[in-house]
């Protein structure tokens, strides 16, 4: 019940602030024509820090609110949920919509290096398969919050045990859209 309690408050909380994000329209973004370079434009100027900081925090801070649900292979639910769920349910209540499962949330956002890591930044790793298996986010320090099967809980991780170094595969930050329709636009100028 407290995990319950928390989890809306973390909600109402981010709900309110969502509105404050900046919308990117100046005489450049004014003069794009195509949907996909305005998004593209937006990406440069979040990935900027305009507003980058705020957004990342709220996506900490939603995660954190999330510390302590016991993990559940296939669950998506406050009673218990697995790595992919739980990234889909932070993104999704900051208004990011994002696939159900590790190896469809890769394809979205853009490759950040490990020394260029941001708050936010979703982390992938190869566990039970050769294709992404595994997601955390990011939280700064050299740290991850996900939804472990070892520790059997949402908890925080440091990115440089052994385990998490012999599996990563690669990083990816998301932005202030969302991604499935910009994949989908490029896509279809093909």
């Amino acid at each position: 019940m407290r995990y319950l309690l928390l989890f809306f408050a973390v909600l109402i909380s981010v709900a309110s602030q969502a509105k404050e994000l900046p919308i990117f329209e100046n005489d450049y973004y004014n003069s794009l024509k195509v949907k996909y370079a305005k998004e593209k434009y937006k990406a440069v100027m979040v990935d900027d820090g305009i507003p980058a900081p705020s957004f990342q925090k709220n996506i900490v801070d939603l995660a954190i609110g999330l510390l302590g649900i016991r993990y559940r292979f296939g669950g998506e639910s406050i009673w218990g949920m697995d790595c992919s769920a739980f990234v889909q349910k932070v993104y999704a209540i900051a208004g990011i919509d994002l696939p159900r499962t590790a190896r469809y949330q890769a394809k979205y956002g853009m490759y950040v290096s490990r020394e260029n890591l941001q708050p936010g930044d979703l982390l992938f790793f190869r566990t039970y398969a050769r294709f992404p298996s595994h997601v955390g986010i990011y939280i700064g320090e050299g740290k991850m919050i996900h939804a472990s099967s070892a520790g059997k809980r949402i908890m925080i991780s440091d990115i440089d045990k052994d385990f998490y170094l012999r599996n990563f595969l690669f990083a990816k930050r998301l932005f202030l859209y969302d991604p499935k329709e910009i994949v989908e636009e490029d896509e279809s100028k093909k």
